[in-house]
């Protein structure tokens, strides 16, 4: 199990939870424990449903990001996602990160009574006070995924910082709230640390010769083997391509193809 980072400080006035239960008109989310702001994973999942959308991605990858529905002809309850979306938590450096805040209602009796009285020029605009969190609060928001979800865990990472960023969370986006500015925290994939090897010992790859091809390839070898064997595909790859571009005897290529195989096979040739 591992895990991306998403860092996401506010860079506008962020209301989430304003309809909560609260002694006050008004309520807002805090984590029930600490007593602080905080992202719940539910709202960022939501997000990144809304973004996924826009993003066209195809159904079968939404139901690996977010899960699938019940199948009802097959029988098949509800499936999880393969990757889990924690509640993002405040910063610890972040210092007091509410604010007093104001909503002020210009047409309270046309909303009370859902539109059945009309709003005029002569009612009277109600203040109500109300707690937000203020620009520049900080939290950390983690995507964890099983083996080899880390790809998976990155393309979700970007969404949600697309999301976040353009989208908004929370209440009162249309007015400016709930934006971030957001740093993604990748993993590195077995593509991405293939490539670095590959750039280690690309020199070794093309000291490969005709002379001695299988001398070349040996010691190509020792520097490779102490590597994982899904790093060491794509200089692997290479090696075939530039022993096609020499003229081996079969004998060679018999000596060589086996020190291959034990390198892919993840064996120390």
């Amino acid at each position: 199990m591992g895990a991306v980072w998403l860092e996401a400080t506010t860079s506008t006035p962020l209301a989430i939870g304003l309809g909560n239960a609260s002694p006050l008109e008004v309520g807002l989310t805090l984590h029930h424990t600490y007593g602080i702001p905080y992202l719940p994973g539910s709202a960022l999942k939501g997000l990144l449903r809304r973004v996924s959308a826009r993003a066209g991605l195809s159904e079968q990858e939404r139901a690996v990001l977010l899960g699938a529905g019940p199948d009802p002809l097959r029988g098949l309850p509800e499936s999880a996602a393969h990757l889990v979306f924690w509640d993002g938590l405040l910063d610890p450096g972040t210092h007091k990160p509410l604010q007093l805040d104001v909503i002020t209602p210009h047409h309270p009796a046309y909303y009370q009574t859902r539109g059945t009285t009309w709003p005029t020029d002569f009612d009277d605009p109600v203040p109500i006070p109300f707690l937000s969190v203020k620009p520049g609060s900080t939290f950390w928001v983690p995507i964890t995924y099983p083996e080899g979800g880390v790809g998976w865990a990155n393309l979700a990472a970007r969404l949600l910082e697309w999301g976040l960023t353009h989208l908004g969370l929370g209440a009162k986006t249309h007015s400016g709230y709930g934006y971030f500015r957001v740093r993604v925290e990748e993993q590195k994939t077995e593509a991405d640390f293939a490539r670095e090897v590959y750039e280690r010992l690309r020199p070794f790859v093309e000291r490969i010769n005709p002379q001695d091809p299988v001398r070349g390839v040996r010691e190509l070898a020792s520097k490779l083997s102490p590597y994982p064997p899904g790093h060491r595909t794509q200089t692997l790859g290479a090696v075939r391509e530039r022993l096609l571009q020499l003229g081996l005897d079969k004998k060679e290529l018999q000596e060589i193809d086996r020190i291959l195989k034990s390198l892919e096979s993840g064996e120390r040739p």
